[in-house]
């Protein structure tokens, strides 16, 4: 058996705080659910994968108990509402076909079940789930940083070919009508060609005389890239720049905060924060613990202590003229 669920989440709220216009994201997934659980979170072992900093790794959990389902948050740091309540952490409640369930700003309608024969178009694999919703954040809300490719060695050091179109195919070889050419003898005048994609960045070889190699393999067929992969062609070797993958990475392993930018994320090449925009990283959020009224005691906390300070200074400043006047007077009578 398995479940099936529909994702909506405006990536511009639960990631960056933009307001009204925000662009909208859905896909809908269908899980097994043989094991009779299927986990909600960021982490990579989690059933359906969100791959949104405000998710916990592990946020919440759908199960069956007594013939009917039931939703558990798993302590997560930002919450779960079920409709317009807040699930107590631990605490599990019943859910029905058609229910929506809130986690930190990204919604999930439970669509039901489906039978093992039942295929459907819109089905998605939670495999490359994550990967596709991260592709259609940077899609909806594109990032400074553009996928690229490098060259590191070779004849065109130092220059790049941009991936900039999704689905758009660019060839690379010695000729002058690819995308980018290279000067290299050893490289076919059609050599490779590119693509941009939802599952990433996919090379196929053309048919060249000297093939393509990725991590001392040779490509037969087509082959996906990872960030920070070198392909080599001939004497050349371009660097695979991939800002998705790497997007999707730093989520998983939560080194991205929540309400930051799209634009600003670690590089684990620069040994820095990459600041292509125009915020870095906006300020942490409040503590869902936290409230107006704690705020407020907190304050009333320290006034006090600031409220004593103009009586501590008037009693020293009287101390100090009673003894200035002592002194004058003692000094009289010796005369």
């Amino acid at each position: 058996m398995r479940l099936r669920f529909s994702i909506r989440a405006k990536p511009g709220e639960a990631l960056m705080g933009a307001g009204l216009g925000a662009p909208v994201i859905e896909r809908a997934v269908e899980v097994p659910f043989a094991s009779g659980e299927a986990v909600i979170g960021r982490g990579q072992g989690a059933t359906i994968a969100l791959p949104f900093p405000a998710i916990s790794l592990q946020h919440a959990r759908i199960f069956r108990e007594g013939g009917e389902y039931r939703i558990e948050d798993l302590g997560s740091a930002n919450g779960t509402l079920l409709g317009q309540r807040r699930l107590v952490p631990h605490v599990a409640e019943a859910i029905a076909l058609g229910d929506v369930v809130d986690f930190a700003g990204i919604e999930l309608r439970f669509d039901g079940e489906l039978s093992e024969d039942r295929t459907s178009p819109a089905q998605e694999g939670t495999a490359t789930l994550a990967r596709r919703l991260v592709h259609d954040i940077f899609e909806a809300c594109p990032p400074a940083e553009c996928a690229r490719l490098v060259a590191v060695a070779g004849p065109a050091l130092g220059r790049e070919l941009a991936l900039s179109a999704c689905g758009r195919v660019f060839k690379l070889g010695r000729g002058e009508q690819c995308d980018l050419a290279i000067p290299d003898g050893d490289i076919s005048r059609e050599h490779a060609a590119f693509v941009r994609g939802a599952d990433g960045i996919v090379v196929r070889d053309l048919g060249s005389k000297n093939g393509v190699e990725v991590g001392g393999q040779r490509v037969a067929g087509t082959r996906i890239l990872r960030d920070g992969e070198i392909v080599c062609l001939g004497e050349t070797r371009l660097r695979v720049v991939d800002p998705e993958e790497r997007y999707l990475s730093q989520v998983e392993k939560g080194d991205v905060r929540p309400r930051t930018t799209l634009d600003s994320f670690v590089d684990p090449r620069s040994g820095g924060v990459h600041r292509t925009g125009q915020d870095a990283a906006l300020p942490e959020p409040v503590p869902l613990a936290a409230s107006p009224l704690a705020a407020m005691n907190q304050q009333a906390e320290i006034a006090p202590s600031r409220s004593h300070l103009p009586l501590v200074t008037t009693a020293i400043a009287i101390t100090a003229l009673f003894l200035a006047l002592g002194v004058v007077l003692a000094l009289a009578f010796a005369a």
